[in-house]
C-alpha cells in the first residue's frame, strides 16, 4: 500500500469518525489535498463496500437533522442533491415522512419565529409565507401551517 493510499484511508476514517459524509463530500475534501483521483475513488469504494461509508445512512442522518431544525422537503432535497446524493435515495428517505409531518414541522417553525405576531396580520402572513418558502415547504403545507397558526 502506497503512502498516499494510507493517507487517504486515514483521512476518510477521520472524516467518518466525526459524522456521516456523502461520497461526493469525501471526494471533494480529499481532492483538495491533491491526492490522485483514482486512488481516492478506489479507497472510497473500499469504505463503501465495507459499509463504512453509505450515502443511504448519510441521507437518513441529514434528513433527520434538517427536519428537527424545521426545514422543509424542498430545502432538504436541494441540499442533498448539491452533496451528490442520488434522487432515488433522497426520495426513498423523504418518503418516510408524510404530509402531516411536514405540516407539523412548518407550524413549529412559525411558532419558534413569533416576531411576526406584532404586526398587521396581512403583512405578517406574507412574511410568514416567505419564511416558510425559504425553508423549503410546499405551497400546500404553507397554507395549512398558516391556517393552523392563526387559529390560536
Amino acid at each position: 500500500m502506497s503512502n498516499q493510499t494510507a493517507d487517504i484511508k486515514n483521512s476518510i476514517s477521520r472524516y467518518l469518525s466525526m459524522r456521516e459524509h456523502s461520497r461526493k463530500e469525501l471526494i471533494d475534501k480529499l481532492s483538495k489535498k491533491y491526492f490522485e483521483m483514482d486512488l481516492i475513488l478506489q479507497c472510497i469504494d473500499e469504505f463503501s463496500t465495507k459499509n463504512l461509508q453509505s450515502d443511504d445512512r448519510y441521507t437518513e442522518s441529514f434528513v433527520r437533522s434538517k427536519y428537527n431544525n424545521h426545514k422543509g422537503p424542498n430545502f432538504i432535497s436541494a441540499s442533498l442533491k448539491s452533496k451528490g446524493v442520488s434522487e432515488s435515495i433522497i426520495d426513498n428517505v423523504l418518503s418516510s415522512y408524510n404530509e402531516e409531518d411536514w405540516q407539523l414541522i412548518a407550524i413549529a417553525a412559525l411558532e419558534k419565529k413569533t416576531i411576526y405576531r406584532n404586526i398587521e396580520p396581512a403583512k405578517s402572513k406574507i412574511k410568514q409565507k416567505m419564511f416558510l418558502s425559504g425553508r423549503g415547504f410546499s405551497y400546500k403545507t404553507i397554507e395549512h401551517a398558516l391556517n393552523e397558526y392563526w387559529k390560536k
